[in-house]
């Protein structure tokens, strides 16, 4: 495994947590290249829904993966030793604005940060998705979709589940008005791989489904937006 590169994985929508897209949790996967190794599931945005926990270890349970999970809702005591010693953690979904609360309450953030600088891939759908970045288009305040800071790992904005129009209409408009920077927007069914901070590949287990880059004058398909940037 290659520790030095930084690597983010963002899923828009979908994966084990739902039950569907088993092909976005093996891209997943695919980024190691060590048998054995460490798995770490977060199910914190849901309030480590035991459902969500059953359905992890029940889509990895195999002879080459070691998996683990851990209930930051009621202790935070161990958590360092605990993330530092995997190669991929996965952040589930749910309330966003709950689970960032507790990562700053904690002083977690610097953690993550840790883990990123040393080569663990960090993961997530949805919640787990947007965490890592500097803006966060988020509905998990009750009041509608508004713009909330991330942990800043990854520049600029991000939204998940753009496949919902409002969600893609309001995530362009807050772009287009400066409430937020330019971002990228991932569908449900697609997996962004970030390394060391700027996307490099878009993988789609769902037909039509694709992740954008949007600034103030356009949107574009992910996957152009990377080849120009080569």
């Amino acid at each position: 495994m290659d520790r030095n590169k930084k690597k983010i994985i963002s899923i828009g929508g979908g994966g084990f947590t739902n039950e569907t897209d088993e092909s976005l949790d093996q891209f997943v996967l695919n980024q190691v290249n060590i048998k054995n190794f460490k798995i770490g599931f977060l199910p914190t945005a849901s309030k480590d829904d035991k459902k969500k926990i059953d359905l992890f270890y029940k889509r990895f349970e195999s002879n080459y993966l070691q998996l683990s999970h851990f209930n930051l809702c009621s202790k935070v005591e161990g958590f360092k030793d605990w993330i530092l010693s995997k190669d991929i953690i996965y952040v589930g979904g749910g309330n966003t604005s709950y689970m960032l609360e507790i990562w700053k309450k904690n002083n977690l953030i610097e953690i993550f940060r840790e883990a990123y600088n040393k080569g663990i891939i960090l993961s997530g759908v949805s919640a787990g998705a947007i965490c890592w970045f500097d803006w966060i288009l988020s509905d998990s305040e009750g009041i509608g979709l508004k713009a909330l800071r991330g942990i800043n790992l990854i520049s600029g904005s991000c939204t998940p589940h753009s496949s919902e129009n409002e969600r893609l209409k309001k995530f362009k408009n807050d772009i287009e008005n400066s409430e937020m920077p330019k971002g990228i927007a991932i569908d449900d069914g697609v997996a962004v791989l970030f390394i060391d901070g700027k996307p490099s590949e878009v993988y789609s287990s769902r037909k039509n489904h694709d992740a954008y880059f949007i600034d103030k004058n356009k949107k574009i398909s992910l996957k152009e937006h990377i080849k120009n940037s080569l």
